[in-house]
């Protein structure tokens, strides 16, 4: 499954590299934030870190319920 998957068009290839630059580019926000913390968010209210980590538990029903 995985060679049908490589298989394709130089569209297809750019289209490819173009999400795993995306992918790329948020996990590298993602660890800025992991050290630097939620500070890096401007979040330094309960209420707004409240919504930020329910946003998290939500998504995750979500992709259970995919």
């Amino acid at each position: 499954m995985l060679e049908k998957a490589l298989v394709g068009t130089k569209r297809y290839y750019l289209l490819l590299a173009i999400l795993a630059g995306i992918f790329a580019l948020g996990f590298l926000f993602y660890l800025r934030q992991l050290q630097v913390g939620l500070s890096i968010t401007g979040m330094g209210r309960d209420v707004s870190w409240g919504f930020y980590i329910a946003q998290f538990t939500y998504l995750v029903g979500v992709a259970a319920s995919a």
